[in-house]
């Protein structure tokens, strides 16, 4: 059996007042702190409809920032606890939490264009499934080295895909965090994709723009190399406060652990 490290953690960053951003492990729901746990593949969990992590990242300013990532983690959990499980179940559970994030904002004129970004995996028995939204991402570790599950929703990634800049570049636009998809937007998409196969020692990280708006992927690779999942979270959260630490920074790092005894 295979065996599971699993630890989330959220900070407000050096800068920010406020933590936009939550992190959902299942069921805790965080704004700030860490939290996380260790089961085995054969957990009853693991059956359908799956194991949710994910990370959202808010978007409107201070209240209608941190409003908007609760209310879309909690709904989108919410609803996809009541399906089977699998992409239709989190495609529904997508449009679930756009529609409250929607409804939520309709109720309050100061809380209009409120929404949030997300990503996150679905662990299930038969394997995981990686789903996203904006520029939160989730990277699978393996031997080292860090590979981009996601891809970002993004004024700078629709130019790259034009052919008018390339990714060096991008990384010097002022616009390469200006979201072209989020939670709370009529235009809402939810990407869903099947994620590569475990191998014993793989990782995978959820995390939001504030992490690696600061940190390469060299950096992350460093950060994330060894050891617990607690212990790598709180390096990679580490490093990128070091880093300037000017965004809300959060992190959810499922590592696999080899065979059970």
């Amino acid at each position: 059996m295979r065996r599971f490290d699993v630890y989330g953690l959220t900070s407000r960053g050096k800068v920010r007042a406020e933590n936009e951003d939550h992190i959902l492990l299942v069921r805790p729901m965080l704004n700030d702190g860490g939290t996380g746990f260790a089961f085995e593949s054969g957990d009853p969990r693991l059956c359908a409809p799956g194991m949710l992590f994910a990370v959202a990242d808010g978007i409107g300013g201070l209240a209608a920032g941190a409003e908007a990532s609760r209310i879309g983690l909690a709904a989108f959990e919410a609803c996809y606890r009541e399906t089977n499980g699998g992409e239709a179940g989190l495609l529904a559970a997508g449009l679930h939490a756009n529609r409250a994030i929607l409804e939520a904002a309709s109720r309050r004129p100061d809380r209009r264009g409120m929404g949030c970004t997300m990503a996150g995996v679905c662990l299930m028995d038969s394997g995981y499934l990686v789903y996203h939204a904006g520029d939160s991402r989730v990277y699978r570790l393996r031997n080292g080295f860090a590979k981009q599950l996601t891809v970002d929703d993004t004024v700078a990634q629709c130019a790259i895909e034009a052919g008018l800049i390339d990714a060096a570049e991008a990384q010097r636009m002022d616009t390469r965090h200006t979201v072209t998809n989020s939670a709370g937007s009529p235009s809402f998409l939810l990407h869903v994709a099947p994620g590569p196969e475990w191998r014993d020692g793989d990782a995978l990280l959820i995390c939001t723009d504030g992490l690696h708006g600061l940190l390469s992927d060299d950096a992350i690779e460093q950060a994330a190399a060894e050891g617990s999942a607690e212990t790598r979270a709180r390096r990679l959260v580490e490093a990128a406060i070091d880093a300037g630490g000017h965004d809300n920074i959060s992190v959810i790092m499922v590592c696999t652990t080899g065979a059970a005894a």
